[in-house]
């Protein structure tokens, strides 16, 4: 057998499969179809018995739980969970989790890592935790807008407090994922231009200051894009830069739901640009040396 490893992600992940290519070097990263018949499950499954010796899954996928039967004893299975533990009051995420537990007890999966610090504290006898890099390209460009890097449909997020800080701040123009009637009406109501610009890449680098001020689960990659393209981005409530008091009193806000401070955070964050983005500089190096150890870390496990 070949010492290879594959990982398999959900479809309509062109970001995300970036991402892994970045932090897990010279392993193949696949897409899971959707639609896959049992015929394809089985010659997929020959596939990975005959010529790899790990497998990652990332992500809850109906397929994975049909395929995983399937893959052989000697190849070594291993599971990333990508949701934090805020998400555990949706029953779906809670069964998946459940479900997740019980393959490891049953020893269909070998090894669980999360990208969810608080999961990972939560239950660290069952997980490990890893940290993904990715630099984007620096394809930043003068623009006058605030950028909002989640969709106003989820319940963790922060849309709308987010709009409102925007409405307030210096600059009252936000660009976003998409929008409904409600968030055109705010617009309106409340004289904020609102852009739309579906493809996230694009999105993030054509502000002057982006948001992600979830009140859970929040995407350390687009954090680590805006800042590596020298666009401030402000933070919800995450540990991430815990290690940088400094930093973190200038990006992460200490209430999600002030719009106050979310509008102070904003006007900061342009006036102390330049100090923002060195003490990042600093971060970020420290930020790439931890990532890259929990990666080699977890494909060693079993290795």
């Amino acid at each position: 057998m070949n010492k290879k490893t594959i990982v398999f992600i959900q479809e309509g992940q062109s970001l995300l499969s970036k991402v892994l290519k970045a932090s897990f070097d010279k392993t193949e990263i696949r897409i899971l179809p959707s639609n896959y018949t049992p015929f394809d499950r089985e010659k997929l499954a020959k596939e990975i018995n005959n010529n790899y010796q790990q497998v990652i899954f990332y992500g809850y996928e109906y397929q994975f739980y049909v395929l995983l039967p399937l893959i052989s004893k000697k190849v070594v299975k291993k599971f990333i969970i990508d949701k934090s533990l805020p998400l555990l009051v949706k029953p779906y995420f809670l069964s998946s989790l459940s479900q997740i537990f019980e393959y490891k007890e049953r020893g269909l999966i070998d090894y669980i890592a999360t990208t969810q610090y608080d999961l990972y504290i939560t239950f660290k006898e069952k997980m490990k935790f890893i940290q993904f890099d990715y630099k984007g390209q620096n394809m930043a460009k003068k623009s006058n807008s605030i950028g909002i890097l989640n969709y106003y449909y989820l319940e963790e997020s922060d849309f709308y407090n987010e709009l409102s800080g925007i409405a307030l701040s210096k600059i009252p123009s936000a660009r976003v994922l998409d929008q409904n009637i409600i968030t055109k009406k705010f617009g309106e109501d409340f004289n904020v231009e609102i852009i739309e610009e579906k493809d996230i890449e694009k999105l993030i680098y054509e502000n002057t200051a982006n948001l992600n001020c979830m009140f859970c689960d929040i995407n350390n990659i687009l954090f680590l894009m805006s800042m590596d393209a020298g666009i401030p981005c402000i933070l919800g409530n995450t540990n991430l830069l815990d290690n940088n008091k400094k930093l973190k009193e200038y990006l992460v806000l200490k209430s999600d739901d002030d719009v106050n401070e979310i509008s102070e955070k904003i006007n900061r964050s342009i006036d102390k640009k330049e100090e923002i983005l060195k003490l990042y500089k600093e971060w970020r190096l420290e930020y790439s040396k931890k990532a890259k150890k929990s990666i080699d870390d977890f494909l060693k496990l079993g290795g």
